[in-house]
């Protein structure tokens, strides 16, 4: 029999052949797994569970299916323990009853006794209940002695169980604004065993602004959502393409999987970021001052309390990039194209909401244009007209 670190040693044994399939991306395989840990189990001593000897010319109770099983919960299917019963010769015992129970672990068995066949076989099956390393008892009591053998079952946790959420990469990745990030974000379901479980939902949700643009999706062709959900693979991965909202700044996104054992399942969350990068200016685009009119008064001086010159209102432009969204920083080059007046700077620079405002002084009499520019951008024409202020008629005389 299986003593408990014989058991222990088997699961280290699957433990490291999984980490090193994880660490090459190659997912281990159920079939594969459990060959890992037949091949790990080692000759049992029979430490586990003291059992007293067969009497001599007692039935013998022999395995035919292994003493070392594998089960796993969660997976319809069961286990059978085959046994044969033979006399002191070694012939087979027709009708002989084999009585069985589950003497460590969780498990059930299909009946707790049967008869051998006219060649001494019998068999039962074994439904585990519960992970972890289960001992099963096969015995033959007959007036000449008792026979029994024991099965070690090391059950492993249902595959579909999903104990560990954890986040595998994506997360503090920058790009400019509007971009789709060059790695997806990855996130991995576990269960209680290490192992992972495939077509588990992780739902991805971005933490929206208001009048942003962000959003996710499943594949980096896809149209992006604010919110997408997503079956984990084979290998126990769910993966989401975020792309970046259209403002520059910092962008989160939460991914949500429900854990846990069958009515006890809680929700767990993970967190990535990601910066948008400012994009530059693609275009400026007029807020005000355009086709305007000054009055120029040229009878009164401006003090006088009789001056009607009306001067231009400032000259507002914003700069924004190719999503709209305003860029800051940016400089601006004004020039006085046609007509006259002297421009309060040359240069002036957009503040935080990508706005800035010239004024031009002394209009002339006339069509007078201003023209605004920035590297990389169009032009943007400002038109001012200057009426001059008629003096009155003079009154006639007789």
């Amino acid at each position: 029999m299986c003593s408990t670190s014989a058991a222990g040693a088997s699961l280290t044994a699957f433990s490291a052949e999984h980490a090193r399939r994880s660490a090459s991306s190659r997912p281990i395989s159920l079939s594969l797994l459990l060959a890992v840990v037949l091949a790990a189990l080692p000759a049992c001593e029979e430490s586990l569970l003291d059992v007293p000897p067969v009497a001599e010319g007692g039935p013998q109770v022999v395995a035919v299916t292994s003493e070392q099983l594998v089960a796993q919960l969660g997976v319809r299917t069961i286990t059978p323990i085959r046994v044969r019963v033979l006399d002191a010769g070694g012939r087979p015992i027709q009708s002989a009853v084999v009585k069985y129970g589950v003497l460590a672990g969780g498990g059930i068995l299909s009946s707790d006794s049967t008869l051998t066949n006219d060649q001494g076989f019998t068999e039962v099956t074994f439904q585990p209940v519960a992970a972890g390393t289960a001992i099963v008892e096969a015995r033959s009591e007959r007036p000449d002695g008792i026979g029994r053998v024991r099965f070690t079952v090391l059950v492993l946790s249902d595959p579909a169980e999903a104990a560990v959420f954890e986040l595998v990469g994506g997360t503090g990745q920058t790009g400019p604004a509007g971009s789709i990030l060059a790695d997806p974000l990855a996130v991995r379901v576990r269960n209680p065993d290490g192992f992972p479980v495939d077509s588990h939902p992780v739902t991805f949700t971005v933490q929206q602004v208001e009048g942003d643009s962000a959003g996710v999706a499943s594949a980096r062709g896809e149209a992006p959502a604010g919110q997408v959900t997503v079956l984990t693979d084979e290998g126990g991965v769910a993966r989401a393409f975020l792309r970046l909202g259209t403002r520059a700044g910092t962008y989160s996104v939460i991914a949500r999987a429900t854990i846990g054992p069958q009515g006890a399942e809680t929700t767990e969350t993970l967190t990535f970021t990601a910066t948008a990068t400012a994009l530059g200016p693609a275009r400026l685009v007029i807020i005000s001052g355009d086709n305007q009119t000054a009055i120029i008064d040229t009878l009164h001086e401006e003090d006088s309390p009789d001056f009607r010159g009306r001067p231009p209102n400032p000259l507002v432009l914003q700069a924004v990039d190719r999503f709209g969204a305003p860029v800051a920083g940016v400089v601006i080059q004004w020039r006085v194209s046609d007509g006259g007046g002297e421009l309060s700077s040359t240069v002036t620079v957009t503040d935080a909401s990508g706005f800035t405002e010239n004024v031009l002084e002394n209009v002339t009499e006339g069509r007078n244009s201003i023209v605004a520019f920035a590297a990389g951008t169009n032009t943007v024409e400002f038109v001012i007209t200057g009426l001059v202020l008629e003096p009155p008629e003079a009154e006639g005389g007789g």
